[in-house]
């Protein structure tokens, strides 16, 4: 079975942004970038929170560089299609990768012949925002909380059933790692995206399934499902009352790990473009309306520029990729 992303597979897609037809102030500060069109290469489907991030921010990057912005889904192979496409591109800027952490980490591992290079062929422009990732159970299963769960598990007998959104996910990392550390059987259930794990857990197929937070919100304040603890450093906001796997005693530093979206272009595109691209990019998303946006959809704004971004995927490069392998997952 093929592992597939955060955000599940499906059809291509792409749209132009509207853009004013005067070149503006700003434009003309900058001299010749940018003097056309730019493209943002989105490896996933329309309507995914990749995508509709890139499509909110790639609409007011229109606006600012008065020139059209065309939304690109170049969907397939775990990702691997569009950031093939970038790490290919002409680098002057004018072609832009907004990706999930997964193919520039994860698809080393889990995809033969990668036709690129994530740590040699592309460069950050701004990291935007990251999505925890929630382990939930049916509501009808009576467990009410980690230690209750703790429970379940320990008392044996069980092969305990799991979803994620795919194979070599962070959630497929995280459940083998907590069958791990916990010592109880797991089988995993991979799907294809987040929708299907929901509806495992809201029919009491899987005995628990990590989603993202924002996606499980509304089924966790209705009841229909019990979410039990989140990934990451810190709560979310999507969800405050739920408590971190660090607060709940489980130390491997792994689960303070999160799925996050960033910027990227080819890796010899100029300074001085990249500096404009992520200068305009990160006004963008520090905008009050773009904040509210994120927020709204359970995610948590993480804007850094290309340096702070740099630093956070050199850091998680060796620990995924090391999970990976220790894990024994095999590459599709």
């Amino acid at each position: 079975m093929k592992r597939r992303n955060f955000i599940h597979a499906g059809v291509q897609s792409s749209i132009v942004l509207a853009a004013p037809t005067l070149v503006g102030l700003a434009q003309a500060q900058t001299g010749a970038f940018p003097n056309r069109g730019l493209r943002i290469v989105v490896p996933y489907p329309a309507g995914g929170a990749t995508d509709a991030t890139a499509r909110l921010i790639g609409e007011k990057l229109a606006k600012v560089f008065a020139q059209s912005v065309v939304i690109d889904n170049k969907t397939g192979a775990s990702g691997a299609i569009g950031c093939a496409e970038v790490a290919k591109a002409p680098a002057d800027g004018y072609t832009l990768l907004y990706s999930l952490n997964d193919p520039l980490i994860n698809n080393t591992v889990l995809v033969k012949n990668l036709p690129y290079d994530p740590q040699k062929d592309f460069r950050f422009v701004a990291s935007i925002l990251r999505s925890p990732a929630l382990m939930s159970v049916p509501a009808t299963m009576g467990v009410k909380n980690f230690a209750e769960f703790k429970a379940f598990v320990a008392a044996g007998g069980k092969q305990v059933s799991y979803g994620s959104w795919g194979i070599g996910s962070l959630g497929h990392l995280a459940g083998e790692t907590l069958a791990k550390e916990m010592k109880f059987s797991a089988v995993h259930v991979p799907q294809r995206g987040e929708a299907p794990v929901l509806q495992d857990l809201l029919t009491d197929t899987i005995n628990c399934g990590w989603t993202s937070a924002g996606t499980a919100r509304p089924h966790a304040l209705s009841g229909k499902i019990v979410p039990l603890a989140m990934m990451g450093p810190n709560r979310s906001s999507a969800l405050p009352n739920v408590p971190t796997f660090r607060e709940l005693g489980v130390a491997d530093s792994f689960f303070d790990r999160s799925v996050w979206m960033a910027f990227l272009v080819p890796a010899r595109t100029p300074d001085a473009v990249v500096a404009r691209l992520s200068t305009e990019i990160q006004a963008i998303a520090n905008s009050a309306e773009v904040v509210g946006v994120i927020k709204e959809r359970g995610l948590e704004p993480m804007i850094t520029g290309p340096q702070q971004a740099q630093v956070m995927y050199a850091e998680e490069f060796p620990v995924i990729t090391k999970r990976l392998r220790d894990l024994g997952i095999e590459p599709s």
